[in-house]
């Protein structure tokens, strides 16, 4: 009896007071029979040899066991509950399954069953205690609280260049697909305009075409719609069809040669127009070099000026030497001894009769000889007068910056004639482009900027042109408006605003824009029957038939021996459009 009082009191000892066993309970039945042995050393503490990993781990009271989820499990293919995965919230490989009950707010032995559940199922495993993260001592002494200040993070998520391009609400619309999925489709569909074909198969530029191959059938996995057949797409249909025509697209020109070649120079012409058209048009470059160049003109006036204001050191002139004279310098005659005495004497009696005459004399010796007359000081200048030199001051200042500014101007003039003996002409450009603004007044040089800049508009619009043809080729019709958009901007003509209502018509898209540029085509070459044919077709876009038949009408007028008019006259008379 007073063995099991004992072990008792031994059991509750060992369990923190809120977590101790009740006496009676299974857990205290075996503490008090392994206390109760001789020795008073539990059964499973003595050394039985080697056991298997984990056997001492699962043997620990459910204070000491740190359970920890097993990565890598895809928790929905399971036979788990809602209980299961509520607690396994709580399970962070540093919490014991008695601070974990705590914290839930569950019975022990309720997370002990469901911990050992999990763990026969391969959901959690139970660590070493010794494993267990320890915190971080702190210098402060026991007992003290220091207060800081709070200071606010910000954690900033790296963010996808297309997560700007859509809604992210797009993610949220019911569809028979993962959320994964739905970003990989939203993410490639609102890019493909500006992504080349190489980065649409996610190849370099010098992949072969065994790498191109196994890389398209991994995307046709993802994007292929009947990958999805009977399941509901949603909107995301129509963007998986966009999505596998241009991979499609991508591929059949990558992997025949002469089309790789083509699409290469293609690629190379776009980067060398978009690299011309920033530098032309790159305003904040040329302000910022302006800046400079100002700059620089204002800190060498200010250092002339200082220069010019410093009065030069006076150096001494040297003594002249004495003139030689044939004749002998005359001998200085020697102090006679009378003569001084003489002089003392008179001097002696001068001062006797000024004693008598109440009168006083400096002392002999003090006499000084007459000063040399001082110069009056100079009267101070008239208002006027300073007003002149103010004004003297600020003219040789503004000629000092103006002359400046010329030479300047003249550095970038010669800038220009070596870029254009380069054939550069962007670089010509935006030389003359300074040279004009450091001499504003220079009519001659505002005209030849005018012609070098025409020149170098017309040379863009015709890399423009023929970027546009390739895309129109290729039935990328809306790459080529976008192409002779860029080049109606330097050159525009009648043909290329035909240009962009047809492709705009081939794309079946923006009617109002077609109409617009057919207009335009149209009254800059009304003569020009292919240009009224053409807006009769963006009329037709526009459910505008009346507007169209009229139009053909003229078209016919002006070629009267094309069938091809008279054909659409009669489809259209029919009803036919």
């Amino acid at each position: 009896m007073r063995h099991a009082r004992v072990a008792q009191r031994s059991a509750s000892a060992c369990w923190p007071p809120s977590l101790a066993p009740q006496p009676g309970s299974r857990t205290c039945r075996l503490r008090e029979t392994s206390l109760a042995r001789p020795g008073g050393l539990p059964v499973d503490s003595r050394p039985r040899g080697r056991r298997a990993p984990g056997q001492e781990i699962s043997r620990l009271p459910p204070s000491h066991r740190l359970p920890r989820v097993v990565e890598g499990l895809d928790l929905r293919a399971l036979p788990i509950g809602h209980s299961e995965v509520s607690l396994l919230t709580y399970v962070d490989g540093t919490s014991t399954e008695a601070e974990i009950a705590a914290a839930a707010g569950l019975a022990l032995g309720d997370v002990v069953s469901i911990l050992d559940r999990l763990s026969a199922l391969g959901v959690v495993r139970f660590q070493d205690p010794s494993e267990r993260p320890r915190a971080p001592r702190s210098s402060l002494p026991a007992g003290r609280v220091t207060l800081r200040p709070v200071r606010e993070t910000r954690v900033e998520a790296s963010i996808h260049p297309a997560n700007a391009l859509y809604d992210p609400k797009e993610l949220d619309e019911p569809a028979d697909l993962d959320v994964e999925r739905k970003r990989r489709i939203l993410d490639v569909f609102y890019r493909l305009d500006s992504l080349s074909h190489y980065e649409l198969l996610e190849v370099d530029a010098n992949a072969d075409k065994r790498a191109i191959k196994g890389k398209y059938y991994e995307l046709v996995n993802v994007f292929h719609p009947d990958r999805y057949f009977g399941k509901n797409l949603g909107s995301f249909k129509p963007k998986l069809e966009r999505v596998f025509r241009r991979i499609t697209e991508a591929y059949d020109v990558l992997t025949r040669p002469e089309a790789r070649a083509e699409y290469d120079a293609y690629l190379q012409a776009q980067r060398r127009t978009s690299a011309l058209d920033r530098k032309l048009n790159d305003e904040k470059a040329r302000a910022r070099e302006l800046r400079a160049v100002e700059d620089g003109i204002f800190a060498e006036a200010r250092i002339g000026e200082r220069r010019a204001s410093m009065v030069p050191p006076i150096s001494p002139i040297p003594d002249r030497p004495a003139a030689r004279s044939s004749s002998p310098a005359p001998a200085r005659p020697a102090s006679d001894p009378a003569r001084t005495a003489s002089n003392e004497s008179a001097e002696l009696r001068r001062r006797a009769l000024a004693r008598k005459l109440g009168a006083s004399l400096p002392p002999p010796g003090s006499r000084k000889s007459p000063s040399p007359a001082v110069p009056p000081p100079s009267q101070p200048k008239s208002p006027e007068a300073a007003d002149r030199a103010l004004a003297e001051l600020k003219q040789r200042h503004e000629r000092r910056l103006l002359e400046a500014r010329l030479e300047k101007a003249r550095e970038y003039v010669r800038r220009a004639d070596e870029a254009l003996s380069q054939h550069d002409l962007v670089e010509a450009v935006n030389a003359l482009r300074i040279a004009a603004q450091l001499a504003p007044h220079d009519e001659a040089l505002k005209r030849r900027l005018n012609e070098i800049e025409t020149s170098a508009a017309k040379e863009l619009a015709a890399r423009y042109v023929e970027q546009a043809r390739y895309e129109e080729r290729e039935g990328r019709f809306l790459d080529a408006v976008r192409s002779y958009s860029r080049a109606l901007a330097g050159a525009p003509s009648p043909e290329l605003h035909d240009r962009v209502a047809h492709c705009l018509i081939a794309a079946n898209a923006e009617p109002r824009r077609a109409v617009e540029h057919a207009r335009l085509a149209v009254q800059g070459s009304p003569n020009t029957a292919s240009f009224r044919v053409t807006l009769a077709r963006a009329y037709l876009l526009a459910n505008l038939h009346e507007s169209a038949l009229g139009e053909l009408e003229r078209a016919r007028a002006l070629s009267p021996e094309d069938e091809s008019i008279r054909g659409l006259i009669r489809r259209l008379q029919r009803g036919d459009t």
